[in-house]
């Protein structure tokens, strides 16, 4: 006997022996599990435990378990897995890239949306022991990356993707088959030209100013037509792996802006859509187009907006926020369950937004929400009340002094709590659910530089749990987890639709 199954509840615990002996790993509302025998009792599967080896790595082994549910559960062990075919649970992780965001949508039937990428190894090296066995014969499909925007901490990651298909270790490796890419439209441009800096109207492309607006004009579709001497290094990087992506098997390339119905085509159905509610373009000369955005009005901040209540506070043109606020922002709707994107959305750009919302244009209510701008105090509280959340993600992880931006700050969080629906509303941040082991005292053991030969002895961690924030629901009940570095030890929390079709806490199940 051998067939692939899903799971049914929220958790399942596998043992690596009959009669629940030695706990080994979790499975989850949704995973995938290979039976090859059972009765009422006890599933017999074929899975993957993580031992650690000797030098204190964690590897993925292919064994036989168990699974037999506790008998205060009352159901049968063939109850808590069904046909694959039958998969109904969307999966959404948000995954901790430090700073940076990384997210994998997974639909039912198996469809794959990466959005974001990080800067680093991180996303890629979580890829490869999600989708593992992988080949250049034999990649995994993605049907679309989307880039909410250009921001190295979004991004630069993607590439150490198909870097990992050379590394020396197996499970590290990881060969995709992308076949959309989607962004808003914004390249950056180098920082200097001929050792002078350049000036942040100019740092993505052609402009226009109309009645004293300064737009964009020149948004981008494909970046395989941008000329190098036109992107910075990350964007540079990035098209010389789409153009071995690309010469593998062609792909289709997106610029999304509000309203575009025909983007995730490839996605939705009856129960399940996609919608793009931003960025929110202007016509300029014929052209799409995208409003330069300045810098926000100093602190302190006052009430849930800042310390003007129009728009005037936000004074001259910065690139950085003009390409932070522009993100791509999406709304994934399943039955009664919505997830908002906002990618790194500022205060001025969420204000725009939020009046569409509140014209009736757009509907920013959801019940989870990926935090923009990994927490930033340069936010929209009056977004943040028209989202209305019950669980909120904020990706964030400021690892060295380069990229120390205090996030996330004290009143984006407080704000989050506050204007959330529910009396105890769940904020993540992935950071903070990673887990380490203390080491104690080391040494590098190959120093390459004179800093690192000067470094010493030094007080280190190992990662004994990657951070994850891991939802599922089929529409009519949501499951939120994470890991710990104890195996047995989870958190979950769980929510079901009352008859009026609001989200109301429901107990977790675990088997």
């Amino acid at each position: 006997m051998r067939k692939t199954c899903v799971v049914t509840v929220d958790l399942v615990d596998v043992w690596k022996e009959p009669g629940r002996k030695k706990l080994a790993r979790t499975l989850a509302w949704g995973d995938e599990v290979v039976i090859t025998a059972e009765s009422a009792s006890q599933l017999e599967v074929e899975t993957v435990f993580f031992d650690e080896q000797p030098d204190g790595s964690i590897l993925p082994v292919k064994v036989k378990g168990y699974i037999e549910p506790r008998a205060s559960l009352r159901r049968k062990a063939t109850d808590l897995v069904k046909p694959k075919a039958q998969n109904d649970v969307l999966k959404v992780n948000f995954v901790d890239v430090q700073q940076g965001d990384g997210s994998v949508i997974e639909a039912p039937d198996g469809t794959v949306i990466l959005v974001d990428g990080g800067d680093n190894q991180l996303f890629a090296r979580y890829l490869a022991g999600r989708f593992r066995g992988t080949s250049l014969a034999k990649p995994q499909p993605i049907d679309c990356i989307l880039v909410t925007h250009g921001d190295a901490d979004h991004f630069a990651g993607l590439p150490e993707i198909l870097a990992s298909e050379t590394n020396t270790e197996p499970r590290k490796r990881l060969f995709i088959k992308p076949k959309r890419i989607y962004h808003n439209g914004i390249v950056k441009r180098p920082g200097t030209v001929n050792g002078a800096k350049v000036k942040d109207v100019e740092m993505l492309g052609p402009t226009k100013v109309v009645d004293g607006t300064t737009f964009l004009t020149g948004l981008e579709t494909n970046l395989l037509d941008v000329a190098d001497d036109q992107l910075n290094e990350p964007f540079r990087t990035w098209k010389s792996t789409l153009a071995t992506y690309h010469q593998r098997s062609p792909l289709s390339f997106r610029r999304l802006e509000f309203g575009d119905k025909a983007a995730f085509r490839f996605f939705n159905t009856d129960a399940m859509t996609i919608e793009v509610l931003g960025p929110l373009t202007t016509t300029v000369a014929g052209k799409p187009a995208l409003p330069f955005l300045g810098d926000p009005p100093k602190g302190p901040r006052l009430g849930h907006e800042s310390l003007n209540v129009d728009d005037d506070g936000f004074k001259g043109h910065s690139a950085s926020h003009t390409i932070n606020g522009h993100s791509v922002v999406f709304k994934l709707n399943y039955g009664g369950f919505s997830y908002l994107f906002a990618g790194d959305l500022n205060d001025q750009a969420s204000r725009y937004l939020t009046r569409e919302h509140n014209a009736g244009r757009v509907n920013l209510r959801s019940e989870v929400f990926k935090v923009p701008h990994h927490g930033s105090a340069d936010f929209s509280g009056a977004m943040f009340q028209a989202v209305s959340p019950v669980v909120s993600v904020v990706s964030s992880g400021d690892e060295n002094a380069r990229k120390e931006y205090i996030h996330p700050r004290a009143t984006l969080m407080g704000a989050l709590g506050k204007w959330s629906r529910v009396p105890e509303p769940l904020i993540f941040v992935t950071e903070l659910v990673a887990f380490f082991n203390a080491e104690g005292y080391s040494k590098l053991a190959n120093p390459k530089t004179a800093k690192q030969k000067a470094r010493g002895e030094f007080f280190g961690f190992s990662r004994t749990a990657f951070g994850l924030v891991k939802t599922r629901t089929d529409g009519r009940r949501l499951f939120v987890y994470t890991d710990s570095g104890n195996v047995a030890q989870k958190e979950g929390y769980a929510y079901e639709l009352d008859s009026s079709g609001v989200p109301v806490p429901s107990p977790v199940v675990r088997a």
